[in-house]
């Protein structure tokens, strides 16, 4: 899973609202600024920040109204958790496995060798038609295990439990 170029991706992202007949007003450009140059999945409230910044009279619901649009449109990818608010992947709107810290909520991209052909096998086996699949896994990030006063495992090493 290769890091998509931020810029093409804005554009793609302009692209399919002009295509839904939206207009692309100051707001909904930066909206889209804010959400790119994140790389830690920003929530609805911290891309209302972000905006803000700039347009200090941005509704949370013109937020909503326009991630709404970009997910209706394939652009964005909505990761969902039930005790905390949602999050937002511009950058890499296909399903993708994460790394979700249980400590500071970071979410991080996962790159994993390409699918195998198991969804297919799944919805061969079930009947399901799969639509889209959710891969997470759950620990404590390095940063968040350093202010825990231990070190952080180096990558590569095996820190599993319970895999």
């Amino acid at each position: 899973m290769a890091q998509p170029d931020l810029q093409h991706r804005i554009l793609e992202m302009k692209q399919a609202l002009l295509d839904r007949g939206v207009s692309l007003t100051p707001r909904r450009e930066k909206l889209l600024e804010v959400l790119i140059a994140s790389d830690n999945h920003p929530s609805a409230s911290e891309i209302h920040e972000g905006v803000r910044r700039y347009y200090p009279g941005t509704s949370l619901a013109t937020i909503y109204n326009t991630i709404e649009l970009l997910k209706e449109t394939g652009q964005v990818l909505e990761i969902e958790f039930s005790g905390a608010a949602n999050r937002y992947d511009g950058r890499i709107p296909d399903s993708h496995p994460h790394l979700i810290c249980l400590e500071c909520e970071r979410v991080d991209d996962l790159q994993l060798p390409e699918d195998d052909g198991s969804l297919g096998e799944i919805a061969k086996a079930t009947g399901y038609q799969i639509v889209r699949r959710r891969t997470d896994y759950y620990g404590i990030c390095p940063e968040c295990q350093i202010k825990q006063g231990g070190a952080a495992p180096s990558k590569g090493g095996d820190s599993t439990s319970d895999l």
